[in-house]
């Protein structure tokens, strides 16, 4: 049955870089303020879920000491060239990654990073933290049957989520005590973020550019997919530095009407032929 999923779900874990960023086709299913003017037949710049580099194996460039380089190499049809990553480990509890995308032509594309951490222990028994949270945006639809927060809302707080029922989540105490399945933008002032494990005395820190990925989507899988390789069994928390609309792909993601765009936020970057694009982030540990 594993040969039946699409490759990115084939050893989905730990983190990886997706240009782009998002489905290779418009939804048909969002409301009239979100879908306007989208064709859902448009054709595809990349036939993958999160990009041709999130589903094809990488090759090594070269490895010394605490620092590897790794790449692939886009089709030629393909607006871009080529993906590289460096990572080094600045220290037993840290890990920097620099990500550089080349171009083969000059081309606007969502981007982001896709970090995914586990949701180990019992109900609320790990903490979100973002200090310079400004907001937060539920999806525009229910992202699957049985999702609990009511769509296209935005919030002040993770705190105080409106759920369908009436009821407020706290989104910020993990995991939750029910099964769902939730895709939230959040807006914020500073690429930090910060996941906590008081039981266990830890805490992973995601840091990164703000002025490159200015969004950071919250993909929280709490048992909420049933079918397979899901199994009502994955629980979650991926954390998604972003310049996209959520996952909703490129051409939602590069157009000028937008709820995101008409509010004065980037959601796609601008690639140029021949000029290499390099961001880096990092991923640490530290005491909560």
């Amino acid at each position: 049955m594993l040969d039946e999923v699409p490759p990115i779900l084939r050893s989905l874990r730990g983190e990886f870089p997706c240009v782009p960023f998002g489905v290779p086709k418009p939804r048909s299913d969002l409301p009239p303020h979100w879908s306007g003017g989208i064709d859902p037949a448009a054709s595809t710049v990349d036939a993958f879920v999160h990009g041709y580099g999130a589903n094809h194996d990488w090759y090594l460039v070269e490895q010394h000491g605490s620092e590897i380089a790794i790449a692939i190499d886009y089709p030629e049809n393909h607006p871009v060239r080529r993906l590289k990553r460096r990572i080094s480990r600045e220290s037993d509890c840290r890990l920097t990654i620099e990500l550089t995308v080349e171009a083969r032509q000059n081309a606007s594309l969502p981007v982001g990073v896709h970090p995914i951490f586990a949701l180990p222990g019992p109900s609320g028994s790990s903490r979100l933290d973002i200090p310079s949270l400004e907001g937060v945006r539920t999806f525009p639809v229910p992202v699957e049957e049985g999702s609990i927060l009511m769509p296209d809302q935005f919030s002040s707080t993770l705190t105080d989520v409106e759920a369908l029922d009436g009821s407020r989540q706290d989104i910020s105490s993990l995991p939750l005590d029910l099964e769902t399945e939730e895709l939230m933008s959040v807006q914020l002032s500073d690429g930090f973020v910060r996941l906590a494990f008081p039981d266990d005395a830890y805490a992973v820190d995601l840091t990164w550019d703000i002025r490159t990925f200015p969004h950071c989507l919250l993909w929280l899988s709490n048992q909420g997919r049933k079918a397979y390789p899901w199994n009502r069994r994955f629980r979650a928390l991926g954390i998604e530095p972003v310049c996209a609309a959520f996952d909703l792909g490129t051409e939602y993601s590069t157009r000028a009407e937008t709820p995101f765009t008409k509010a004065g936020m980037p959601t796609s970057i601008r690639l140029e032929a021949d000029v290499p694009f390099t961001t880096v982030y990092s991923i640490g540990v530290s005491m909560p």
